[in-house]
């Protein structure tokens, strides 16, 4: 939800084991960090622009998905293609401007697909924040890009790509993020969105004559074609039946809000996990453009959870993980953890909380995570704000222990890592005001096989 938020023994043993091993001028820095977790390289954010009102933060960096040799990383700027064909050496090869926030970010064959969650004049890349949010004529939603394109596009002197997106898809209450469901030549985006604050069809309004749910509770359906982005379109609604999480309201500026932060996808089983604010549910998807989200399988709601914010699977889809993002803590109390729960009944297994508290004014909590596809044994990376990033040991829900973890420093940097996933042998991660950086960390290369793809919101 936050959107205005010991070498040598590495060495020896990867190279023992035959793997590659990293360089050790590469953990000379004030990091801390595991001693099986090295720091390869960071490419820092690209500007400092502020997205419409300054308190919103400077030039956020956001979600993570990956191609080929290709990382697509989101920031409220655009999103920039970073070639990740050398882990120790990534190289930025397009920096796409293309303000809104979250820009959080998937990439389907030829499509790149960003969510847009603040109301903006048109769905240009020259628009502006609207002016109230409620105009309207305003929009938000679904931008979708050509990779091909952008990647024959020639950058400005500035060194930023600027080009339109080939389609547009206007979605009620916008787009905080979404996820793909693969479905033969096209894939399913479920959007997530909210009525936390106000849009031109979210929120209360005045109109008697206005007939949107104010809560809006429910999810946009769009659909998009991996070899053809510019015919992507806006499909459907499906509602959603949850209590309303009322933590803010009273606020000025914000609602009560009705609506699923983040879903995560098992298409081969046909589940869904959707963290919605104030429960985490799990839906029967067997009909993917017509998931069962009135009815869940399952409805889970931990007195310890502030915010239910992301989801993921194990790879045997017996375990369903929830991560609590929550504004409570420096990572030493109860709030802010990742919790495991049974896929057939729902029933809690355990949580796990980061070993390290931070200091007094610091944002930890969960955020981003994924769960390794080991065939063995249940791990995962994850992202946990001033946390760094965190692998886990969670075979035993019970019992589940950190194994590693790498918590790069930036002097002034509060808000730390918002994304953290690992893909091919290396874990790449998004920080907030840091930018992107590559490691080295020995447990995350237990996921054998290579892949041609990866959007850490399909399992």
């Amino acid at each position: 939800m936050r959107s205005t938020r010991l070498l040598v023994s590495i060495v020896a043993a990867v190279t023992t084991l035959g793997v590659w091993a990293p360089a050790a001028a590469a953990s000379h820095n004030a990091d801390e960090h595991s001693s099986n977790a090295v720091r390869l390289e960071n490419i820092p954010r690209s500007s400092e622009f502020r997205w419409g009102d300054p308190a919103l933060g400077q030039s956020f960096q956001s979600d993570l998905a990956f191609t080929g040799n290709y990382a697509i990383a989101g920031n409220y700027n655009g999103f920039r293609i970073i070639d990740i064909s050398n882990p120790r050496n990534p190289d930025v090869v397009r920096d796409v401007w293309c303000p809104g926030p979250q820009n959080d970010v998937s990439v389907w064959g030829d499509a790149i697909v960003l969510s847009v969650d603040d109301v903006l004049t048109s769905s240009s890349c020259t628009a502006t924040r609207a002016v109230p949010q409620t105009l309207e004529t305003g929009w938000e939603g679904l931008r979708v890009f050509s990779l091909s394109q952008v990647l024959a596009d020639t950058p400005d002197p500035d060194g930023f790509t600027r080009l339109e997106p080939v389609a547009a898809v206007y979605t009620a209450c916008g787009s905080h993020t979404h996820t793909g469901v693969p479905d033969g030549n096209r894939v399913l985006v479920y959007v997530a969105s909210y009525s936390l604050r106000s849009g031109p069809d979210c929120g209360p309004r005045d109109d008697p004559s206005d007939t949107h749910n104010p809560v809006h509770m429910k999810i946009s359906i769009a659909e998009v074609f991996p070899s053809n982005p510019a015919a992507s379109r806006f499909l459907k609604t499906s509602p959603i039946d949850m209590p309303l999480w009322t933590d803010l309201v009273g606020v000025p500026g914000f609602n009560a809000l009705g609506g699923c932060h983040d879903i995560q996808v098992y298409v081969q089983k046909k589940l869904a996990a959707a963290a919605c604010a104030s429960v985490g549910q799990l839906w029967d998807i067997s009909d993917p453009a017509n998931p069962r989200t009135l009815d869940p399988l399952w409805e889970v709601d931990e007195s310890d959870v502030d915010f239910y914010h992301s989801a993921a699977f194990t790879w045997d889809a017996r375990v369903v993980i929830f991560g609590d993002e929550s504004d409570d803590g420096d990572c030493s109390s109860a709030h802010g953890k990742i919790w495991f729960h049974s896929r057939a009944s729902g029933a809690t297994l355990g949580s796990f909380q980061i070993p390290r508290p931070q200091a007094a004014g610091d944002y930890c909590s969960a955020h981003m995570f994924h769960v390794l596809n080991t065939g063995h044994g249940y791990r995962l990376v994850a992202a946990w704000y001033s946390g760094g990033l965190t692998v886990v040991n969670f075979t035993n829900p019970s019992r589940a222990r950190e194994v590693a973890f790498y918590d790069p420093f930036l002097a002034g940097d509060t808000e730390g890592l918002w994304s953290a996933y690992a893909y091919n042998g290396f874990v790449y991660s998004n920080g907030l005001f840091r930018g992107f950086d590559s490691y080295f960390v020995a447990p995350a290369r237990a996921e054998g096989k290579k892949l041609t793809s990866f959007n850490p919101q399909t399992q």
